[in-house]
């Protein structure tokens, strides 16, 4: 976080093909920052920010940075997925939206194009206050509207799965634009029976504003992971204090889930996500996948855009709503294994950290950072005493699926 990352704003993004040749690169208008995605086999490979003082570069000049940026990935060749076993497997996309009638129709246009198509797409209606998100789904032929008056993102996630008919259920939020390849590649890892969930990367759409460049460069957004990632039983261990890094899987933005496997572990946790803690209801299943001996995928080149926040009370807002449902996802965690490391980590090690980030940006005068390390700890502070509230007696639901709710396949 020593980017000074609302400086960058507005920043661009330029996608460079590995193989190809580049004209000098130069910023455009009042952009202060260029952000780099070096893409190859229809995968990112590598990225960089470049300020505004290191532009232009010269074409000879970005060919050399480009082979450098790719450089350390390109020793891992993408992976070929087998498309055996997976060919037969049909996919339920799922969209849980509320009130975002334009994000809506900008991500249903790019599900429209997508190649091959899902075998339906359902749109959520999460607790509505209009009918604009069913306006929308109007203008889509075939695509399915589902009312769920409960609010709560996992409430809508969990109605989806309910009525999805196919064999695997993947999900991706309203602010997002996916690639025309993103069903296809996203079903490939099931092919391997032992795999239940499958998430991608998460790229930025546009970072003109100062929020949205705070979110991708001074929290790290969704992560920025390049190596395919296989995650299973083993990745649970960790040393007595040191509570499993689940979130590292994915983001649900980009995730797929196999239908059958919601009636191995049960649906998403409604006392988490959006509308309930804030955050990790998706991160709380994998943590429920793997401890049931199920296999997650994370493969870089299933992409997805990203339309972060633009002004900041959204964004502070979005940050403590994550770090609290992340220490509430703790606590559930611990309810299920009654590890202490989740409470270490709870108690301990977050405040901590967040506060020595914070006295050592105050210090060094590094205003983004001090921000983002202040909302972190107000939303890590706010975790426990939420959980107090949330964490009663509780049912853990499952999905009935009909004759088919046996093991995974």
């Amino acid at each position: 976080m020593t980017l000074g990352a609302a400086q960058l704003a507005p920043c661009g993004i330029r996608h460079l093909l590995l193989d190809a040749s580049h004209p000098t690169l130069e910023a455009t208008g009042p952009e202060n920052g260029l952000y780099l995605i070096v893409w190859a086999d229809g995968r990112p490979v590598g990225h960089r920010v470049l300020v505004r003082s290191e532009l232009p570069v010269p074409a000879p000049a970005l060919a050399v940075m480009i082979a450098d940026i790719a450089g350390a990935h390109l020793a891992t060749p993408a992976p070929q997925a087998s498309r055996r076993g997976s060919q037969g497997l049909s996919v339920s996309v799922v969209v849980c939206t509320r009130e975002r009638p334009e994000d809506l129709r900008r991500c249903l246009a790019s599900l429209a194009l997508c190649e091959p198509q899902p075998a339906e797409i359902i749109v959520v209606d999460n607790a509505p206050s209009t009918d604009s998100t069913a306006a929308v789904v109007r203008e889509f032929p075939g695509v399915r509207y589902l009312l769920e008056p409960e609010p709560g993102l996992s409430y809508a996630r969990n109605a989806g799965a309910r009525v999805a008919s196919g064999d695997v259920v993947a999900y991706t939020d309203d602010d997002v634009e996916v690639r025309p390849d993103w069903v296809g590649s996203l079903v490939l890892p099931f092919a391997d029976p032992s795999v239940a969930c499958v998430t991608g990367i998460v790229v930025p759409a546009d970072l003109s504003s100062e929020a949205a460049c705070l979110f991708e460069f001074g929290i790290g957004a969704f992560g920025r992971e390049l190596a395919v990632r296989r995650f299973g039983t083993s990745f649970l261990r960790r040393r007595w204090w040191q509570s499993p890094d689940v979130w590292q899987i994915g983001a649900g933005a980009n995730m797929a889930i196999r239908r059958s496997a919601f009636a191995l572990v049960g649906l998403f946790d409604t006392r988490l996500g959006a509308g309930a803690s804030g955050c990790s209801e998706d991160s709380e299943l994998w943590f429920r996948l793997l401890r049931a001996g199920l296999v997650c995928h994370y493969d870089p080149g299933t992409v997805v855009f990203h339309h972060h926040r633009n002004d900041h009370g959204s964004l502070y807002r979005q940050i403590r709503d994550y770090t609290r449902g992340h220490v509430v996802a703790l606590f559930v965690q611990f309810g299920q294994d009654r590890q202490l490391c989740h409470l270490v980590r709870a108690f301990a090690i977050m405040p901590w950290y967040y506060l020595k980030g914070g006295l050592r940006a105050f210090r060094h005068g590094d205003r983004d950072t001090f921000t983002v390390m202040v909302q972190q700890l107000k939303g890590c502070l706010a975790g426990p005493i939420y959980a107090l509230r949330l964490l009663r007696p509780y049912s853990k639901p499952h999905l009935v699926l009909g004759n088919d709710i046996g093991k995974v396949p």
